[in-house]
């Protein structure tokens, strides 16, 4: 009986030792069990415990309604099997400045496909020039980021349903300081900085330093290297200087920012999926408590649930592509302001369904027609179709 019970409690303490050795080294098996965890009441309930009541008061925007969205006609229940999320960087320079009346410095439509779990992400230049529809119905062709200007979330959510046929349901915008803080809880990014960078990053350092209220210290040389929230977010501001892609590709001007913007979301989301349970739990509970009574540093619309229910999708994440919108551009200046404008709305706009979704003979809404014809009428700029196509400019 001793021998039993001793050879019993062997076997015991190899699986034991067994399981401990697989998830901390074997990071598919780790992350099973943090999928399913994730899905378990009482691990909800035991991270609820310390943060659902101040979430759900601090973080979660009461006054934006998900379910009564502005969506053109023909779009709603078209997009099923997907998620998508509006994401929103604002140009805050305190972190008490959230509502209408601050510029989103950052918009990028998250599309998550259901069955796999693959997502793509497409930045909206800043500065393309779309149809804005204020709480008062006053209608204004303007930059894409004066929609948050106008009227906050609402306004910047239904502005990229009208002008791009969407069924955004759902957003989440975090300021500078929000940015840092995250970043810094997740440890740091390594990023490739290249010389002309330096520059440019470090009068940012200064800036987003003191936005934040944490010291930084500036980038001394160029490289691949370990950066802190506020290198990493003055990072993302860079627009004066060329982004190049690992595969060579530039991009130029606000171009080059949203692709900055990208990357180190990408990094931010690869890094978080390398945490343990303990880790990404904690990480969780910290992040939904940022907000205190006199600072917030995001808002969103997604419950508490429906962010744990995010949790699977952000282990299988798995991003397929990235891109700017639009896809065919000019930059005239008109009536002395520099815009970002679609050479063809409607034509983008079948694009980017392509993109997203792979609809291939996708037909935009009279709603995406009618705001084509508007801005093809008083910017004179012409449709102009993807250099790998055979279409002559029309």
């Amino acid at each position: 009986m001793k021998k039993l019970i001793r050879n019993v409690l062997l076997v015991l303490l190899v699986l034991i030792l067994g399981f401990f050795l697989l998830f901390k080294f074997c990071i598919p098996f780790r992350n099973a069990v943090i999928k399913e965890a994730s899905r378990w009441q009482f691990v909800r309930d035991l991270v609820g415990n310390e943060v659902e009541d101040d979430y759900e008061n601090k973080m979660v925007d009461g006054n934006f309604d998900s379910i009564n969205h502005t969506v053109n006609d023909g779009v709603a229940g078209k997009l099923t099997g997907y998620t998508n999320i509006a994401l929103f960087g604002i140009d805050s320079r305190a972190t008490d400045e959230f509502e209408d009346g601050i510029r989103s410095d950052s918009i990028i439509v998250v599309s998550i496909n259901n069955d796999t779990n693959s997502v793509k992400m497409v930045s909206v230049y800043r500065d393309t020039m779309l149809k804005i529809t204020d709480d008062n119905d006053k209608v204004q062709y303007s930059k894409a980021n004066h929609a948050f200007f106008k009227g906050g979330a609402n306004c910047a959510v239904s502005m990229l349903n009208n002008n791009l046929d969407l069924d955004i349901s759902e957003y989440i915008v975090v300021n500078f300081a929000g940015l840092t803080e995250i970043i810094d809880k997740l440890g740091g990014l390594t990023l490739d900085i290249r010389e002309e960078e330096i520059k440019y990053i470090n009068n940012y350092i200064e800036e987003t330093s003191k936005i934040a209220g944490v010291k930084s210290e500036k980038i001394r040389k160029a490289g691949e290297q370990k950066v802190d929230g506020v290198q990493a977010t003055a990072y993302c501001r860079i627009r004066y200087t060329p982004f190049y892609d690992e595969e060579g590709k530039k991009y130029s001007d606000d171009l080059g920012r949203t692709a900055r913007q990208r990357l180190v979301l990408e990094k931010m989301v690869k890094k978080a999926k390398k945490l343990g349970m303990s880790e990404l739990i904690d990480l969780v509970k910290e992040i939904m408590n940022m907000n205190t009574e006199d600072s917030t540093f995001i808002k969103t619309s997604l419950r508490y649930n429906e962010v744990m229910d995010l949790v699977p999708v952000l282990i299988d994440y798995d991003i397929k592509d990235a891109a700017g919108f639009p896809f065919t551009l000019t930059a005239p200046t008109i009536k002395g302001t520099s815009y970002v404008v679609a050479q063809g709305l409607s034509y983008n706009v079948q694009e980017l369904h392509k993109f997203l979704f792979e609809e291939e003979d996708y037909e935009v809404s009279k709603e995406v027609e009618k705001i084509s014809k508007y801005i093809r009428n008083y910017t004179g700029v012409k449709e102009v179709h993807l250099k790998e196509e055979t279409e002559s400019e029309e």
